[in-house]
């Protein structure tokens, strides 16, 4: 049957609180039939569902527009209302005039578009109070159309209409520069306030209101809006805890009513007494006021709520997706490693919080510590989570009636083992569940193969992505530092994309680095939010590596054009950090200006060359993206200064009688292979004297840290050598993936040794790798979005199966290869609507040449039938370099390669 399928608007299945007035829609075809595309679509928007079905458009009929597009499309019709909600829907032709419908219409709900539509109040209570509640009753006396609830409490919130939970998130809103006027101890205090962005959080409660009086509870967090017990990058201090929220209710009889924050709401304190998203939550359940949120409570003695001062962030919808309860673990071990105190081994490190299942007498406190590790005697080691000092605990005060369960609220942690002590009586397994905690991602990708040692690889980087990822920002770890690290984040960002639906966080995302710019010099700090924490120009390219990735992978060209100018900022900022030339040789004072980081052993590699490199390769992108938004004049420049800086990194540090660039060693030979810089004529001696270093030398081993690891994998792949990148990746000897899993890592450590946090994303990168190169599944070099993808099977010796599948903005490709004993040799690839593969297939392996290549439908296609087209196959496929290259478009394909 042939449908539209996966409508999606800004990224998203039936988003709430759409920000712009111009929406963009996204969808996919589905289809039997092979080789389909679609060369004509129309779409029809309308604020009544059954206009939509029968096929009008009150707001905006598209009409048919010829067009392959599937995604991004933008919106064109009537002006659209805030607060509304519009439903949508797209029919399509392929180029034999099937069509294509969608079986349902999807929907979008409009956020508050101006600030001069919000008349809420900021409001707050007394400063003392740790996680203030907040309430509110009003009266309905008419049947409810329409109700939209938006809410932002900094910084984070829970919301009750009636006494019912709204909404399955957590930790919300998402963290973003909410205003830094008066943070105290910041690296790099900026004056500038005219980017920085508060989300809200949307919600149609329409069947949550009733006639007669309703009531609004709300309870604060402090988040990272009041954060002051880590201190170390400076405090992430903003203010006392505050909200506001707005209510317009629309109805039957065409009436509007609207219930704001403001003086009138009454506060008091909670059962939390103390929360810290570092260091943890107390939780007294003596001091719980049943009934609170509920229509009826008392709640005469209760004070005032306060005006405060509202953020300097503008008011917008939060689009990325929101934190969950994503899962549970049971623990799988418990030991007493002192009387009383117990540890629970959950078997898995990941990021959360324990509930804890307890009865006891009023009065008798619980605590519960968190660690990633244990120390000989059982007990735990907190040293890779910040130590002592900075200790993940949650404690727990029973109110001393039944059985009670706790679980926190506005903290979250990062630990495979969790300590209980005081516990009334011995916990047992059952008492405990570990609840998986991160941003609601949709997983996209798979990967697996015939080596169990590489799917561990894979399961510890995935584990490292998704607990890595809080309140829509990409974090280096869930525990120490919890910082959006920009040179992490764009790090991974590949292979993040490759196996998760990533492209609204990372929207976020890279509004936040636009954010912590410094609009005057250009300077991008090296975490976004906040700016706090260390880096170098690795770090602050993220600025233009991410919108770029944006592009590819996703196909939006919006995000190159909204941050062009800031990216241009911070390549003229490069420009002035030298001493004369074009070598990078320093950043902002007392930045640290790293180069590669988390090389094993002693870090000999020069800043500068890692800068520099950065410096150049950066160029060589922004003269790409001033292309592609037609800027012609721009990209010139750009490719002029990026031959200059490429002259000056030779000249700085090339021997052209070792063919070795500065020291040899740790990645130094691979920089200047990646960025293409190498002098005519001594390309091949480089590339040879790092595979004998690299072979003979390091036996198979890594000496590189989290940049160079990314390139030198990469580079060896397209240069033919695979297996000895999996030789590095596989190896039990440190430093190597291996020798993590074989010391029993579930999640990617920071450093090779193990000695610093065992939940850090950053060498990540060849989760990306193996889709690319061992599978052999890749965004085709020249295409956006995946409009072409590249499959190269059997390029891994060792291995005799490997598969992965992607679901991209234009569909799912799916694709799997087989050798076994290298006789039989198959290989499959699914191919979307609208999609096509360039397939490359060898005709030879272990000097045995293969004899026929056939396809279950075609037949064979190798050798070919006419003897004069000994280098063409027919049906256009093209034999190059002992591959024979097929263009497949959509359909199953399955071949066999038979040896001779």
């Amino acid at each position: 049957m042939s449908k539209a399928v996966r409508l999606r608007c800004e990224y998203l299945a039936n988003p709430v609180g759409v920000q712009t007035d111009r929406p963009r829609f996204s969808w996919e075809m589905e289809a039997n039939t092979l080789s389909r595309r679609q060369v004509a679509y129309r779409i029809v928007v309308s604020e009544n569902e059954a206009d939509v079905l029968a096929g009008m458009g009150r707001m905006w009929d598209s009409g048919w527009v010829e067009s392959t597009e599937t995604f991004h499309q933008e919106y064109a019709g009537s002006p659209l209302l805030s607060g509304h909600r519009y439903y949508w829907a797209v029919s399509c032709l392929d180029q034999v005039g099937q069509l294509y419908q969608a079986e349902a219409a999807a929907y979008f709900d409009m956020g508050i578009l101006s600030p001069d539509e919000w008349s809420a109040r900021w409001i707050g209570a007394d400063e003392a109070i740790s996680a203030p509640i907040f309430r509110k009753v009003f009266r309905i006396a008419k049947a409810v159309k329409r109700a939209t609830l938006c809410i932002s409490g900094l910084g984070y919130f829970e919301l009750y209409v009636n006494g019912g939970q709204i909404g399955d998130h957590v930790l919300v809103p998402n963290w973003t520069d909410y205003d830094n006027r008066h943070i105290e101890g910041l690296l790099y205090p900026f004056d500038d306030q005219t980017d920085k962005r508060v989300h809200y959080i949307q919600h149609s409660v329409a069947d949550r209101l009733g006639q007669g009086e309703n009531a609004i509870g709300i309870m604060l967090g402090n988040g990272f809006y009041n954060q002051t017990e880590r201190t170390v990058e400076g405090k992430m201090r903003y203010g006392e805890p505050k909200l506001i929220m707005q209510l317009d209710i629309a109805y039957e009889d065409g009436t509007n009513d609207r219930i704001v924050s403001d003086s009138s709401w009454t506060c008091s304190s909670g059962p939390i007494v103390f929360n810290n998203v570092f260091y943890g939550e107390v939780y007294d359940a003596r001091l719980e006021q049943a009934g609170w949120t509920e229509i009826g409570f008392d709640d005469s003695c209760w004070d005032r709520a306060r005006l405060v001062r509202p953020p300097a962030g503008r008011l917008m919808a939060q689009m990325s997706p929101p934190d969950k309860r994503i899962g549970t673990i049971a623990p799988i071990f418990r030991f007493e490693v002192r009387p009383g105190v117990y540890v629970f081994d959950f078997g898995q490190n990941f990021s959360g919080w324990v509930r804890i299942r307890v009865q006891g007498k009023a009065g008798h406190k619980i605590k519960l510590r968190f660690a990633e590790n244990v120390k000989a005697s059982g007990e735990l080691d907190p040293a890779s989570c910040g130590g002592e000092n900075q200790m993940q605990a949650d404690t727990y005060i029973l109110r001393g009636e039944g059985v009670e369960q706790y679980e926190p609220r506005f903290v979250w942690h990062g630990f495979r083992y969790a300590e209980v002590a005081s516990y009334p009586g011995i916990p047992e397994l059952a008492d405990l569940d570990g609840i998986v905690v991160h941003a609601s991602v949709e997983s996209t990708g798979q990967f697996s193969c015939s080596e169990p040692l590489l799917n561990q690889v894979q399961s510890a980087y995935r584990w490292s992505q998704l607990t890595n990822l809080h309140g829509g920002v990409p974090s280096d770890c869930p525990h120490r530092e919890r910082l959006g690290y920009t040179g992490d984040g764009h790090l991974t960002a590949e292979a993040a994309i490759y196996n998760f639906d990533m492209a609204a966080l990372y929207t976020k995302w890279t509004h936040d680095i636009g954010d912590a710019q410094n609009k005057q010099t250009g300077f991008v700090p090296h975490t976004a939010p906040f700016n706090g924490g260390g880096g170098g120009v690795a770090w602050g390219s993220a600025y233009i590596l991410m919108p770029w990735t944006m592009y590819r992978m996703y196909g939006d060209k919006r995000i190159l054009a909204e941050h062009f100018e800031g990216m241009k900022k911070w390549i003229n900022y490069l420009g002035t950090r030298n001493n004369g030339g074009y070598l990078v040789e320093f950043e902002e004072p007392d930045s640290w200006f790293l180069g590669d980081w988390c090389i094993p052993e002693t870090n000999e590699l020069p800043a500068v060359l890692v800068s520099t490199f950065y410096y150049a390769y950066t160029l060589n992108i922004m003269a790409q993206i001033a292309e592609t938004l037609g800027a012609e004049e721009d990209s010139r420049r750009f490719k002029m200064r990026y031959r200059l800086v490429c002259d000056s990194f030779n000249e700085a540090f090339f021997d052209p009688e070792s063919a070795a660039y500065s020291i040899g060693r740790q990645g130094a030979d691979v920089f200047p292979l990646v960025l293409g810089c190498v002098p005519d004529g001594y390309d091949d001696r480089v590339w040879q004297r790092v595979l004998r270093y690299y072979r003979n030398e390091r036996e198979g081993r890594l000496d590189t840290g989290i940049f160079g690891t990314s390139f030198l994998l990469e580079l060896l792949s397209e240069r033919g050598e695979t297996d000895l990148a999996l030789e590095m990746v596989m190896s039990k000897s440190f430093p190597g993936y291996g020798y993590m899993i074989d010391k029993g890592a579930t999640t990617l450590w920071e450093s090779w040794d193990g000695h610093d946090s065992h939940n850090h994303p950053m060498f990540g990168t060849v989760s990306a790798w193996f889709y690319k190169h061992v599978a052999g599944l890749a965004l085709h070099p020249k295409a956006v979005a995946f409009r072409q993808v590249v499959f190269r099977p059997f390029r891994a010796n060792r291995l005799s199966v490997a598969s992965a599948s992607i679901h991209t903005l234009v569909g799912n490709y799916a694709a799997r290869w087989s050798r076994e004993n290298n006789e039989a040799w198959e290989c499959e690839i699914q191919i979307p609507p609208g999609g096509s593969a360039e397939v490359y297939l060898p005709l030879y392996s272990h000097g045995t040449r293969i004899s026929e290549i056939s396809e279950r439908r075609k037949g064979v296609i190798w050798p070919p039938t006419d003897s004069s087209s000994s280098n063409t196959p027919h049906d256009g496929k093209m034999l190059e370099e002992e591959m024979v290259v097929i263009v497949l478009n959509s359909g199953q394909y399955k071949f066999q390669l038979s040896r001779a």
